[in-house]
């Protein structure tokens, strides 16, 4: 499937119709679901991939249709997830997508696998309303997976780099994007804004042999 069919057919999907600020619950775009899909298609394609406060699962159906071996939505959410199983069901009947998703209603920090994945893909709380949420998304994708793709706050690559090396990680790519916000919060005055953002690639660093 091309890039910027993805992009299309995301943007076609239902968001979050009463986001929770303190959880910071924003979708992410259609055009950045695919701009990531791209970057990453090769850690995607045909991978044990797991998409980390996934809301209503833009990111994980951009995965499947990236042919993920697998792909594992997780959110605390259940009212988020519920519109993700109404989207998975409007991919197959509308646009003929049988997606291998599947959904975990849980905190994410008491989410724990006996294989680690492949991929992580996610664009978790930056840790704007609740400081330090950014961390916890973080470590639980260095514990359960072997590269993580992750959407976080501009001008973040300090702190990422510094975070990723204490935890036996390593950032290998940064890329820069905007990604289109709807006005859904009060404090929100246009209609559409756009939220400058980093995108980092972060690969587990290869154990030294003695």
């Amino acid at each position: 499937m091309r890039f910027r069919d993805i992009a299309i057919i995301i943007s076609q999907l239902e968001g979050f119709s009463n986001p929770k600020i303190f959880m910071e619950q924003y979708e992410t775009d259609g055009d950045m679901c695919a701009f990531l899909m791209e970057k990453a298609y090769y850690d995607i394609y045909e991978k044990y991939v797991v998409d980390l406060g996934c809301g209503t699962g833009f990111l994980s159906f951009a995965s499947a249709m990236c042919e993920a071996q697998k792909v594992f939505g997780v959110d605390i959410d259940k009212k988020a997830l519920a519109v993700a199983v109404e989207n998975k069901k409007k991919l197959a009947y509308e646009f003929g997508l049988n997606l291998n998703v599947s959904f975990i209603c849980t905190d994410v920090r008491y989410f724990y696998v006996k294989r680690r994945f492949d991929t992580c893909v996610m664009n978790p709380p930056f840790g704007i309303k609740n400081k330090g949420a950014d961390r916890l998304f973080l470590k639980k994708a260095f514990e359960i997976s072997d590269i993580v793709w992750t959407f976080l706050s501009a001008n973040s690559e300090p702190f990422v780099k510094k975070f990723s090396e204490e935890n036996g990680f390593e950032v290998s790519s940064v890329f820069k994007g905007k990604i289109q916000l709807r006005r859904k919060y009060f404090f929100h005055r246009k209609k559409v804004e756009f939220l400058d953002v980093d995108i980092y690639r972060i690969k587990r660093k290869e154990e030294k042999k003695l």
